[in-house]
């Protein structure tokens, strides 16, 4: 029979892995076997530990002050009884009671590496609850330390991921992720509660990231695992995150999520926790519109309750709130007090600081002062591009647009109502520069991710739609690349912004005009840019353009199919009937500005999938489509080589050999991949040495992760993340591929998809198309266009001049910097 030693060890070894009941079962039979007073009482102070994390607050504190009152008991069980009352309090959200106990308990273990590195990672938590960032840090590193000096993987584990979620909070994301990461397999193999706790502070980071989709279809799986096994403080904790990451999409949903977090914190006596929930639940009403007296004085309320509890991140983020409140209700000078008496410095979270920027530009704003408005978007912007260039990612660098987004919004409207094209233009550049400003580098490739995207396409080669034990697979090496991506750093470099007279020397020399559309969430208008001067055009509300918009790609796709003649004529007359609706709402009304030459266009990701070309008054233009102004001209300056050609031929296509061949002919050096030849590791060794790629193939464009895009080749899809891998990327690609210009728009501003994938890693143009393009079509256009090519014209010019001369315009464009 084992001994109560024993068994309490059990118990202590169920409960950190979150077995709760098998915890409690063994500790309870291990009292039975043992009348040795200080063994009781240790038992009895982890009963209560999972009797606070079942739901039972009070009765578990009552349980280990009863413990702590135990007759002759070792002080050294006193004091280890005294960490566990510190960690009740801890859990129910008391940071104040639990802080001294805490630290009482780390002055009297001494040299006990394992339960002294169990206080500092508990004490490094209620430290991370108030806010105290470097504290928490400083306690989780000698965690680590005694955990490796006691062998105990498990507790090392816990404290790399809560040194993860630190630096989440410090604003630094891949060494978040790299800590968590590293700790994750050991203790997602504990149980289905450690492995929701990892997703759960996983979606933190996602959240912070950007990337509200992810986090929130993590946050209800990790809801249903904590709740189903009774676990209400953790359950509400996720309920609370749950609400952080609706309420973008959805305020009304979070706020009802986050009172519902409230409750469950209340039923145990977590006070702390519960007013967490109120603030959120409040910051989703303002979120969701909310402008009453009511409102802000609930607000102010809990702030000040948040404060005294040490919750001074959260206060501060509910009283820019409370402020950003009375402002929408007019009450200007209350706003103006309110923001004086919050402190933000270089030390606050980058989130807050951003919040903190939105507010002062609508206070200033609502004031009559759009110059000092405009002032505080450009600081909050640049510290988000300085925070975006820590990230290597462009898939991170993409998705930190959501935190700027309000102040874009703000500085555009302020930019197109004042008048002025100069101010305009700035903005215009601002909004595209939100990741394209990045200066980017390109670390060196990953075996790992190699051999996992090697992998990706053999599943698919064998399974086009994976199900049951390939699907999990292939979900877990999608998951392995993406986030081995995320792990990159960045330049820490942001490029400066052109100025107007800049671009407008380059434009003069190339013989070209800029045509930027600024979308500011509710209207669009144009900006048209000369070598010799700059004009602005209202184009009306955003509504009605929106609707022409919607099923504009399932036309042109439906117009590429081959159908019954009857039935093609009326597809391809009601595109037509689109098409002409768009132009007269988005380009009629500035094509005389646009004169008869060369256009660099820069639209919002809202117009990323409009095929400019086929716009009756743009066809047969010589169009470019670069990320910025800024990007465009950066490109200019290296002089455009094209020499040598590659070419590529995938299956199923019905003219590709035809094509390549065709193309390739036109070349005086030029290599050609066909049939079982037109591998992934061969195409990506084709696209190292030449000067121009092309690639006739199926492509699918994955909207969930755009950098999951691929070419359908001989082995399977080559990715946007294969992009990375490549040492040296061709100066021109051209994706002969159904949907392959498309892009995933992220917050209405930026767009994300192959084409950008391949302009990120340093190709100069991008020939590519938003939807699907018939073979013959493809095969006849660009065959016309190499012809072009390979006697020195420019890939825009080629593009061009081939449409005209087959008689038909496309949805192919280029992209990035097209001479």
């Amino acid at each position: 029979m084992l001994s109560a030693a024993v068994l309490y060890e059990r118990g202590v070894e169920h409960g950190n892995a979150g077995r709760h009941a098998a915890a409690r079962r063994v500790l309870e039979e291990a009292g039975r076997r043992t009348e040795d007073a200080d063994l009781l009482a240790r038992i009895g102070g982890t009963i209560a530990y999972i009797a606070s994390e079942t739901g039972d607050a009070d009765g578990a504190i009552a349980l280990c002050r009863s413990a702590l009152e135990t007759a002759g008991i070792a002080p050294r069980t006193r004091t280890i009884l005294t960490s566990q009352l510190g960690l009740i309090e801890l859990r129910r959200g008391d940071g104040e009671a639990a802080l001294p106990l805490l630290t009482s308990a780390i002055h009297e273990l001494g040299d006990d590496p394992a339960r002294l590195g169990r206080v500092h990672l508990n004490r490094g938590l209620v430290y991370l609850e108030r806010g105290e960032v470097a504290s928490a840090l400083a306690d989780f590193a000698r965690a680590a330390e005694a955990f490796v000096r006691s062998d105990e993987p498990v507790e090392l584990a816990k404290a790399l991921n809560n040194q993860g979620y630190a630096a989440m909070l410090a604003g630094d994301l891949i060494e978040a992720l790299r800590l968590m990461d590293e700790s994750r397999p050991v203790l997602a193999a504990l149980s289905p509660v450690a492995l929701a706790t990892c997703d759960a502070d996983r979606a933190e980071v996602l959240l912070a990231a950007g990337m509200t989709g992810e986090a929130t279809e993590l946050l209800w799986g990790v809801g249903r695992t904590y709740g189903s096994r009774g676990l209400r403080q953790a359950q509400g904790e996720a309920e609370l995150v749950l609400a952080r990451a609706l309420v973008l999409e959805d305020a009304p949903r979070a706020a009802a999520v986050a009172r519902r977090a409230a409750r469950r914190f209340r039923a145990r006596g977590a006070e702390g926790w519960a007013l967490r929930a109120d603030a959120f639940a409040i910051m989703a009403g303002v979120q969701a519109g909310g402008g009453s007296r009511a409102l802000a004085g609930r607000a102010d309320a809990v702030a000040e309750r948040l404060a005294a509890s040490h919750f001074d991140g959260d206060a501060t983020a509910l009283r820019l709130q409370s402020a950003r409140v009375r402002i929408r209700g007019g009450r200007l000078d209350d706003a103006r007090r309110t923001i004086a008496g919050v402190r933000v410095s270089a030390g606050t979270r980058v989130t807050t600081r951003l919040l903190a920027r939105e507010v002062g530009a609508e206070l200033a704003i609502a004031e009559g002062r759009p110059r000092r408005a405009l002032a505080i978007a450009r600081t909050g912007l640049d510290e988000l591009g300085e925070w975006q260039s820590t990230f290597g990612s462009l898939d991170l660098q993409s998705s930190l647009v959501m935190h700027g987004r309000r102040l874009v919004l703000d500085g555009l409207r302020i930019a197109v109502s004042n008048g002025r094209p100069v101010e305009a233009f700035e903005w215009s550049e601002r909004t595209r520069g939100l990741s394209s400003r990045i200066v980017p580098l390109r670390p060196p490739s990953d075996p790992r991710t190699a051999d996992d995207l090697t992998e990706l396409r053999q599943l698919r080669a064998l399974d086009p739609a994976p199900q049951s034990a390939d699907g999990r697979r292939e979900a877990a090496l999608r998951e392995a690349v993406r986030r081995r991506q995320w792990g990159d750093r960045g330049s820490g470099s942001v490029a400066a912004l052109a100025g107007i007279d800049d671009v407008q020397r380059e434009l003069a020399w190339s013989g070209a005009v800029l045509l930027s559309y600024l979308w500011s969430g509710e209207s669009l208008t144009a900006l048209v840019v000369t070598p010799d001067d700059a004009t602005m055009t209202d184009l009306g509300t955003w509504a009605p353009i929106r609707g022409i918009l919607d099923g504009l790609l399932a036309d042109l796709d439906m117009a590429a199919a081959t159908l019954p003649p009857a039935l093609e004529r009326a597809v391809r007359a009601s595109l037509r009937e689109r098409l002409d609706r768009l132009a007269a709402a988005i380009v009629f009304p500035v094509l005389s500005r646009l004169g008869e030459g060369r256009i660099v266009l820069t639209p919002p990701g809202v117009l990323s999938g409009v095929p400019w070309s086929m716009l009756s008054p743009l066809t047969g233009r010589s169009i470019t489509l670069p990320v910025s102004a800024t990007r465009w001209l950066e490109q200019r300056q290296t002089a455009l080589t094209l020499a040598t050609a590659g070419f590529s031929a995938g299956p199923g296509v019905e003219r590709a050999v035809e094509e390549v061949t065709a193309a390739a002919a036109s070349w005086a050096s030029s290599d050609v991949l066909l049939g079982s030849e037109a591998t992934s590791e061969r195409v990506s060794a084709l696209a190292e040495r030449v000067d121009v790629l092309h690639v006739s193939a199926h492509g699918r464009h994955s909207a969930d992760n755009p950098l999951f895009s691929g070419i359908e080749l001989v082995d399977g899809p080559w990715f946007g993340y294969d992009i990375g891998q490549l040492p040296r990327v061709p100066s021109a690609v051209v994706l002969s591929a159904c949907e392959l210009g498309r892009s995933a728009v992220r917050w209405g501003l930026e767009a994300l998809g192959m084409s950008q994938a391949w302009l990120h890693a340093g190709a100069r143009c991008v020939i590519a198309s938003p939807a699907i393009v018939g073979d013959s079509a493809a095969c006849d256009l660009l065959s016309a266009a190499h012809d072009l090519l390979a006697a020195g014209t420019a890939p825009a010019d080629a593009l061009a001049a081939a449409s005209v001369s087959v008689g038909f315009s496309s949805s192919f464009q280029c992209y990035g910097a097209g001479w």
